[in-house]
């Protein structure tokens, strides 16, 4: 692993009331895995393998255990729909339902939950 961290963040407005920080990049090797943790130590993991990313723990059991709901979200608020995956703290659910709504975004699934249903 690389890490190349900036020492004074790029700062950019992706849309209206977002202001991001971009803090840097990490380079993974194959087989190499970084853990990004909430204040409430809530954890997922991204892993790079030899044919892309794994880009978070099992939808279906860890990340539920860890307190998580993964959403299938589609954004219209740029110029085409964009289709994401959010992870989303359970206890969080209200502004994450508020921040859909504020940019005009949906839910398409849940995807813990679609996963039950097609077995």
């Amino acid at each position: 692993m690389r890490a190349d961290f900036r020492e004074q963040p790029r700062e950019f407005v992706p849309l209206e009331g977002i202001n991001l920080k971009d803090m840097g990049s990490i380079f993974l090797e194959h087989n190499e895995q970084v853990t990004f943790t909430t204040a409430s130590n809530k954890n997922n993991d991204i892993v790079r393998t030899e044919w892309g990313f794994y880009l978070g723990n099992s939808i279906n059991w860890r990340l539920r255990e860890q307190g998580f709901k993964t959403a299938l979200v589609v954004s219209r608020a740029g110029n085409e729909p964009r289709l994401y995956i959010n992870l989303v703290e359970q206890e969080r659910m209200n502004d994450f339902f508020d921040y859909l709504k504020h940019y005009h975004s949906e839910l398409v699934c849940w995807l813990d939950e679609w996963f039950l249903t097609h077995q």
